[in-house]
């Protein structure tokens, strides 16, 4: 009689269990799959992260080629990125999971950061006591990419990578000027507006 209480309640506990609400009663099996490309080159991207939602992670391998597994059923927001070499960008529309499905094809082609694409950041400089153009000042959007303004004080900086850029103006006889936030150039777009305001240092003189 024990042993068939004991039998009837472990079959109650484990019956418990499974259909107990709000836990999940199947394996997250599905996945997603893909690869990551220079947008540039073509060429794929080894050690890119791609993300899968807020949790769900994978790295790229020696062909670009990646598999985030163990997805439930669901939409999902697939980025990648490569810290430091390319920016991160999003997979256009959200990605459909159904219950253990495996959707392949789920490329995406990066820009790389500081040169190489389409993107553009344009202003002008101008001294901030009497607002007219300085001419031959040098504004640098990052390390590596920078132009001088011409007599209308206006630049451009051209073949700009996607990415957040931190904008600096300088000029002999001016401080040095940050740009006030990071610049950031997506889908190759032509950023425009980013003008500077630079103070006039002292002369000194020899007594």
């Amino acid at each position: 009689m024990k042993k068939l209480l004991a039998l009837t309640v472990l079959f109650v506990c484990a019956a418990t269990l499974v259909a107990a609400p709000g836990q999940p009663t199947a394996l997250a099996t599905g996945s997603i799959a893909g690869t990551i490309t220079d947008s540039i080159t073509g060429r794929p991207i080894a050690g890119a992260t791609v993300t899968a939602g807020c949790h769900q992670s994978a790295t790229t391998d020696s062909a670009g080629a990646y598999i985030i597994s163990d997805l439930a059923a669901g939409d999902y927001t697939v980025k990648a990125m490569k810290r430091g070499q390319y920016a991160m960008k999003s997979y256009p529309g959200q990605v459909h999971v159904a219950e253990d499905q495996h959707v392949t094809g789920i490329d995406i082609a990066l820009a790389p950061m500081g040169g190489g694409g389409s993107g553009s950041i344009s202003g002008t400089v101008y001294d901030q006591a009497t607002h007219a153009p300085i001419a031959g000042a040098r504004v640098m959007a990052g390390c590596m990419k920078s132009a001088l303004t011409a007599g209308d004080g206006t630049y451009t900086i051209s073949n700009l990578g996607d990415g957040s850029y931190t904008v600096k103006a300088v000029k002999s006889g001016y401080r040095c000027a940050t740009y006030p936030s990071p610049v950031v150039i997506e889908d190759g777009a032509a950023v425009t507006g980013i003008d500077f305001y630079l103070v006039s240092t002292p002369v000194q003189t020899l007594d």
